[in-house]
């Protein structure tokens, strides 16, 4: 018999919680014995589970796609920590101070890439609004290192913070990491009716369950949330939606990452 070759990589799990397991802070994929040591921060919407053995989709994505580029540790972060058995429900989060503080201290360690992945839902929800907002503040001192997700052949370089699900699903093998692009503009200045991040979360705290009544239009907000929008392992945004916030619309985005996957690019 001819001599075989043998291949071999042990890749380690990590994940951090809270201690009653309701909040993922961080998941960590290491390659050990690869070398160079290349490292990647990827930042979601809000993680999907607490079982770290089971890789979802997404995930399963991010290793393939990643891995081959010559990264051998890959951290997931997200805007929310908070596990939800369903879909992300950002009226329902009372507080995510603790999640900004972990974002803010994971920073510290100096990834060679941070990848914006949590996607195009809830493009019009005021609490994702401000996570966003805080997130890019917090990124500006790393912004040469801050990437987005497109494809080798460019037909979806256009799109911002795309999902790795989407690009996993529309691009596979084929994926490129493009520097993203930070508006210079006061997003909260210009929208004119926004509330700064302090008074926004008094207004999260008011709008919890037994606080007061919620208004007609916070309770339509909600009812957005829990009927269409997916947290960062369910389905990709449909692409015509994706296509109008990159053209400068904004929709809201509610049911469309469940609908059928997105066209080709036009």
């Amino acid at each position: 018999m001819e001599k075989l070759s043998t291949e071999s990589m042990t890749v380690e799990r990590k994940g951090i919680f809270d201690k009653n397991h309701k909040k993922r802070f961080e998941l960590t994929f290491t390659c050990k014995d690869r070398k160079p040591e290349k490292s990647i921060l990827i930042i979601g919407l809000n993680p999907a589970s607490t079982d770290i053995s089971i890789l979802d989709t997404t995930t399963t994505f991010i290793l393939n796609n990643l891995i081959p580029m010559g990264y051998t540790t890959m951290t997931v972060c997200n805007l929310y920590a908070d596990l939800f058995q369903q879909r992300l429900k950002p009226s329902e989060v009372a507080d995510n101070m603790e999640n900004r503080k972990y974002l803010e201290e994971v920073l510290k360690r100096g990834f060679d890439a941070v990848l914006l992945g949590y996607g195009n839902t809830f493009l019009t929800n005021k609490f994702v609004k401000e996570e966003k907002e805080h997130l890019l503040k917090l990124l500006k001192p790393f912004k040469d290192k801050v990437v987005d997700i497109v494809d080798d052949k460019g037909e979806y370089e256009r799109l911002k913070a795309t999902h790795p699900l989407m690009a996993g699903r529309y691009f596979p093998n084929r994926w490129k990491l493009h520097p993203f692009v930070f508006e210079e503009k006061n997003t909260l200045k210009e929208a004119g009716n926004e509330k700064p991040p302090e008074k926004a979360g008094e207004d999260r705290e008011k709008k919890l369950p037994g606080k007061i009544k919620k208004p007609e239009k916070e309770k339509k907000e909600r009812k957005q949330d829990e009927k269409g929008n997916p947290n960062q392992d369910s389905e990709p945004v449909a692409f015509a939606e994706a296509d109008k916030q990159v053209s400068g619309e904004e929709t809201d985005t509610g049911g469309s990452d469940s609908e059928d996957l997105p066209h080709p690019p036009r």
